[in-house]
């Protein structure tokens, strides 16, 4: 082992002084280095050791202390090896046990953004500049949750909060990226109403769909050739996005968007518009022949939808030899017992979210393609996976069996 000394060992020292803790009292500390044991904050300063309650503590500059804290270290390897869900499940321990960890909060919205949970990676990226606003790296990842999820103005927002904070020449070209890319041209889409009109209603349904038409386009690395016919239907209901009347009722080849009674945009109804537009995206590149687990599994994927929601109910049956097979799920959920069909669309979310986590998204690009150049499923797969279906099947229950908690 090499010893340092003179101007390297000088310039170690100096790289290791980089953790600041903030007081609640406004008082601010300037360490060697930090680490949490149990209630206490120690940190290390002129060769001393000190500790300081947490509940004095209102926020540590993170970046020095995340490397030390052994489970959000464990995180990032597995971030680091692809393996999000478990980086995830680390996060979340860290989390419970003290939900202030900035570090902890910046690593869950990587890990959310790799499994395809834009809103929960928005969400966990927000959390995390809340807790201390004087962290950059908190607003990248916000602006890359953002741009994910269509919103270029706040991502570009988000953006110039981070390099006011610290200049950051990748940071500058997102942000160049974004100003000079061309808006979304809302010839794209034919807006027709049934029922009434609501043209603010209407106007901010477009925006939604147009952020979401260049998140998708970007992603698919592909554009539908036709405009996409959206019709507001003002005497209608929205309903639960997960129904199968709902599956088979709201794209039919035209997006059908239910606002009877709604006077603005709702979360619910975003996230139908996100998953209905998926379905127009996936319908266009694959021609119709795409087997349904795999349409609903991405559209609720492009959507935002967090494969976690239900991963415990599809790993319980896993474990229980209970999961429908994908095979059986290639045909509409309808012909499914009315029990199986809440379990079919989260099996679909599971499944499509395994193939990101192990394979990367330009897997599900590449299968895309595969069944838009009317390639069977059974063929597609070993083309875009290097799997054949019955490989997949067992990759991904034995990752589902893994993670599920032992009864």
């Amino acid at each position: 082992m090499r010893l340092l000394a003179g101007p390297a060992l000088a310039l170690l020292a100096h790289a290791a002084a980089a953790d600041t803790i903030t007081l609640t009292n406004g008082r601010v500390i300037e360490a060697d280095r930090t680490w949490y044991e149990g209630t206490q904050l120690r940190y290390e300063k002129s060769g001393g050791v000190f500790g300081l309650p947490r509940s004095l503590v209102q926020s540590v500059d993170q970046r020095q202390a995340a490397a030390r804290d052994p489970e959000i270290a464990q995180a990032r390897e597995r971030l680091d090896a692809g393996d999000a869900s478990a980086a995830m499940r680390l996060l979340r321990t860290v989390l419970a046990r003290d939900a202030r960890q900035v570090a902890a909060w910046q690593g869950l919205a990587e890990a959310q953004m790799a499994m395809g949970d834009t809103a929960g990676a928005r969400g966990s990226a927000s959390r995390a500049a809340s807790l201390d606003e004087r962290d950059p790296r908190s607003f990248v990842l916000l602006g890359d949750a953002q741009v994910a999820a269509g919103d270029r103005p706040a991502a570009m927002d988000a953006y110039r909060r981070s390099l006011v904070l610290r200049p950051d020449a990748g940071v500058e070209r997102k942000l160049a990226a974004l100003a000079t890319a061309p808006p979304t041209s809302r010839a794209q889409f034919r807006l027709r109403y049934d029922g009434g009109v609501n043209e603010a209603l209407g106007t901010a349904v477009l925006e939604v769909l147009a952020g979401a038409y260049d998140n998708y386009a970007s992603r698919l690395h592909f554009r539908p050739d036709d405009s996409i016919t959206v019709v507001l239907e003002l005497g209608t209901s929205l309903q639960d996005p997960r129904a199968p009347e709902w599956a088979a009722g709201l794209n039919d080849g035209t997006i059908h968007v239910p606002l009877r009674g709604m006077e603005r945009l709702s979360v619910p109804l975003i996230a139908v518009l996100r998953h209905e537009l998926a379905h127009s995206f996936i319908r266009a590149r694959t021609g119709g022949n795409c087997p349904t687990w795999l349409q609903e599994g991405i559209a609720q994927w492009l959507e935002g939808g967090d494969p976690h929601r239900e991963d415990a109910v599809v790993a319980a049956a896993a474990r229980k030899g209970r999961l429908i097979p994908l095979l059986t799920l290639e045909g509409p959920f309808q012909s499914l017992p009315p029990e199986q069909v809440g379990l079919a669309y989260a099996e679909s979310l599971s499944a499509v979210a395994h193939i990101a986590r192990t394979r990367g998204e330009g897997a599900i690009v590449r299968l895309l393609a595969g069944l838009g150049d009317r390639l069977p499923a059974e063929e597609a797969l070993p083309v875009a996976l290097a799997l054949s279906y019955p490989e997949f099947q067992r990759s991904w229950e034995d990752a589902l069996k893994a993670s599920a908690p032992r009864s």
